[in-house]
């Protein structure tokens, strides 16, 4: 301290008229009551946090509640036996979706027109076949069997547009239905149809428009991905699938589209695929893992190799297809690993302000993850007394989606810890699901927890 600052500090309290309190005066002269830095590294342990990892199938009880998603697809048969008429309550029933949105997990879902299968069948309803007088193909393929509808039919595409709407209105409200997997158009909802063995090739940009614009309205709280990096992805901020994760070949061409653009082999347009490198900054990627190699391959013998591809994807979530069984555990916790975000306080500094009425916290956010989490959620710093209670908590102001790979981010946040009582403190960093109102984000760093609750500094002077 010069003299000059102290003169001038002096002259501003005596004109001022106000008085220098004997515990802020030593404060001044001694520094800060209380003051701690600690730095933490990343931890290497699988966490299964909200809105990333795998995403078994809503309807298998005994693996889905081990992740924090659950994947869902509805064919339109399934969603609207009777035209007008849908059936959510049946949806609802078979996915067990009540215990799922209970239980705080998301949805990763898709709507089908075409799921080829072993058996002749039609996966859109009855009444839609016959308004539009059989208007479509029946394919028996190496894929299977199933029926291709004309996607280019005004009634096909008014009453698709009517479909989404009614999903919307149902599931749409919040996240529960985190990430839409824009299928609809192609075999599976995938975008393609095998057209070199009879099947009609799918409409132009045009008409699959027609398809994606209901979305647009109905889920406003989603994530929307594209099977490939399609002139909506850079327009509307769509994020992208892959339904061939580990297939080597595969994979590389589906990230030369995203790295650098190309044509759309099923219509044969040019520069309908777009390049959106670095699209998981601001959108999320999915997918599940190839059924064209076995699993052994996959994540025993070329575990390497599948989490190159999953890495260099940063992808957010996988499934339905998805390691199961003990003997694939191991790998499993591997891919978990490098799947979405994994947030980490590298440094905190905390100390009073020289009223002794406030603690000063700085983070040092970093992404440890290949993504962000792209919703927003709520931050809180928590003061807990020596019973684990919450005395204080105040917000901090982040925006968790700009929290990318590797990115730093800093934040200074005030907590009142004026007229505590308690001479134990323990000060805590949570973040909300919004679904739940409690903290669920466990972080990625080596550090005790409470609960979802992480432990940033503890002292026992806090109010002496």
């Amino acid at each position: 301290m010069t003299l000059k600052k102290l003169i001038a500090l002096i002259v501003a309290v005596t004109l001022g008229g106000g008085t220098m309190s004997g515990g802020a005066m030593k404060k001044f002269f001694l520094g800060f009551k209380w003051s701690k830095t600690v730095s933490f590294e990343q931890s290497g342990e699988v966490v299964v946090n909200p809105m990333t990892g795998f995403a078994p199938i809503a309807e298998n009880t005994k693996v889905a509640e081990k992740y924090s998603l659950v994947y869902v697809d509805v064919t339109w048969r399934e969603l609207e036996p009777e035209e007008g008429v849908f059936a959510f309550e049946e949806i609802d029933r078979s996915n067990h979706l009540e215990r799922w949105r209970a239980d705080g997990k998301r949805v990763v879902f898709r709507f089908v027109l075409d799921k080829p299968g072993s058996e002749a069948h039609m996966d859109i309803p009855d009444w839609l076949y016959e308004k539009t007088g059989g208007a479509g193909y029946a394919y028996d393929h190496e894929y299977g069997k199933g029926f291709s509808p004309d996607y280019t039919h005004p009634d096909v595409i008014e009453g698709h547009a009517k479909a989404i709407r009614a999903l919307g209105a149902y599931y749409g409200k919040d996240d529960f239905f985190a990430y839409i997997e824009l299928g609809s158009l192609g075999h599976w909802g995938e975008w393609h149809v095998k057209y070199d063995a009879g099947v009609p090739r799918l409409p132009n940009e045009e008409i699959r428009d027609k398809y994606i614009q209901p979305y647009l309205t109905a889920f406003p709280n989603s994530q929307i991905l594209m099977r490939r990096p399609f002139t909506p992805c850079k327009v509307y901020g769509f994020g992208v699938y892959n339904d061939m994760t580990g297939h080597a070949e595969a994979t590389e061409e589906w990230l030369g589209w995203i790295n650098y653009g190309g044509k759309y082999s099923q219509t044969g347009e040019p520069n309908v695929i777009q390049a959106v490198p670095e699209i998981w900054n601001k959108a999320a990627v999915g997918g599940e893992l190839t059924s064209s190699i076995s699993m052994d391959w996959l994540l025993r013998f070329h575990l390497n190799e599948t989490l190159n591809l999953i890495k260099r994807s940063h992808m957010t979530f996988i499934g339905p297809k998805i390691p199961e069984g003990d003997i694939y555990a191991e790998s499993a916790g591997e891919i978990l690993k490098n799947l979405g975000y994994r947030y980490r306080i590298e440094k905190v500094s905390a100390r009073e302000t020289l009223d002794g009425k406030k603690l000063k916290v700085k983070l040092h956010w970093i992404n440890d993850g290949v993504a962000p989490l792209y919703w927003d959620w709520d931050v809180y710093l928590y003061l807990l007394d020596s019973e684990n209670s919450i005395v204080e908590k105040s917000q901090v102001d982040i925006k968790l989606s700009e929290l990318t790979e590797g990115k730093t981010i800093v934040t200074q946040t005030l907590l009142d810890i004026a007229n505590k009582q308690d001479n134990s403190y323990k000060l805590c960093i949570g973040i909300i699901d919004p679904n739940t109102g409690e903290p669920a984000v466990q972080f990625a760093m080596d550090a005790e927890r409470i609960g979802n609750m992480t432990v940033l500094a503890e002292w026992n002077d806090l109010t002496n």
